[in-house]
């Protein structure tokens, strides 16, 4: 279980509070769907390198590369990436975030406010792919999630090479 100061430091260190954000309006040409808005299967392969967007927010003092965006549909990205990188990078999943009565017992996790809405965020360490004695920064990993992306928290930029691929599922409906 987080601790509160562990969440304050660590929404600090990642600069993803809403102060640390800016949010875009979505210009007439972002509302044009693309391959990834419109397929329910993706295989990609691809190197990219990092920058302080992420489409419509802006990281202020971090490094990103987007790899699968947020379906404007609802469904839920589910697959695998295989990543080789520069430097040793985290994996980051966001999920749709939905709000519910909360008390100091329970908390809330980390989220980040979005165009689209409140989002929640998973952030995977590279040491949890890498071990120490392995001098490439690389890993595997499935993953489920309204978006993906490969982000270093120091700031520093970044080249990644990744294979994905994920399938467009919609979501159970759960009370």
């Amino acid at each position: 279980m987080i601790s509160v100061i562990t969440r304050v430091v660590l929404a600090t260190i990642m600069g993803l509070t809403l102060g640390a954000m800016e949010t875009r309006t979505p210009s007439a040409s972002a509302a044009v769907e693309g391959p990834l808005q419109t397929s329910t299967h993706v295989t990609i392969q691809n190197t990219t390198i990092s920058g302080p967007n992420l489409g419509q927010v802006t990281m202020v003092g971090h490094q990103a590369a987007m790899i699968l965006p947020s379906r404007l549909d609802g469904k839920l990205w589910v697959g695998t990436v295989t990543w080789t990188s520069s430097k040793p990078v985290e994996l980051v999943v966001l999920h749709g975030y939905t709000n519910v009565t909360t008390d100091t017992a329970h908390g809330v996790p980390l989220i980040v406010k979005s165009p689209s809405g409140p989002l929640a965020i998973t952030l995977i360490s590279p040491t949890q792919f890498t071990p120490a004695s392995n001098p490439v920064p690389s890993g595997t990993a499935p993953f489920v999630g309204s978006a993906l992306f490969f982000h270093k928290l120091s700031g520093a930029k970044f080249t990644v090479t990744y294979s994905v691929d994920a399938t467009a599922n919609t979501p159970t409906k759960t009370k």
